[in-house]
């Protein structure tokens, strides 16, 4: 398992104040390196660049959503590995079987508990291989 103070995480949050207590959150829990984009066209550069170790990706964001997200990172053969977390404040079971399909590590609705962050985050880093080096 890749241990918290070492994991690289990336968070795409589109709204302000969640995407500050995600990375406020994520702080508490030991995980000392995070960074924030606001969608997923800004995160696509950023995986693109920098070597991560999970992803914490909201669904609606503008400009990429996070399923068109999620479909760029699987169809890369160097990122296909990297677990990703989808964030939702929609619990329609359509968008859960459609982020499944889409090869989701993990999906978490809002509101959700710091207990249920952690214990996700680190269920994924759990099986996470190390992030290969971005060219």
């Amino acid at each position: 398992m890749i241990q918290p103070a070492k994991a690289k995480i990336l968070v795409v949050e589109d709204l302000n104040e969640m995407r500050d207590i995600l990375r406020r959150l994520l702080g508490v829990l030991g995980f000392a390196n995070v960074s924030t984009v606001t969608n997923g066209a800004e995160a696509w550069e950023q995986l693109n660049i920098h070597n991560f170790d999970l992803v914490l990706c909201d669904w609606n964001m503008p400009k990429m959503s996070g399923r068109e997200l999620l479909e760029k990172v699987r169809s890369t053969p160097a990122l296909h590995h990297l677990p990703f977390i989808m964030i939702t404040g929609e619990n329609a079971s359509d968008m859960v079987r459609n982020a499944i399909a889409g090869g989701v590590t993990d999906f978490i609705v809002k509101p959700f508990t710091g207990a249920l962050l952690e214990h996700r985050v680190k269920q994924a880093l759990e099986h996470a291989r190390p992030a290969p080096k971005v060219m």
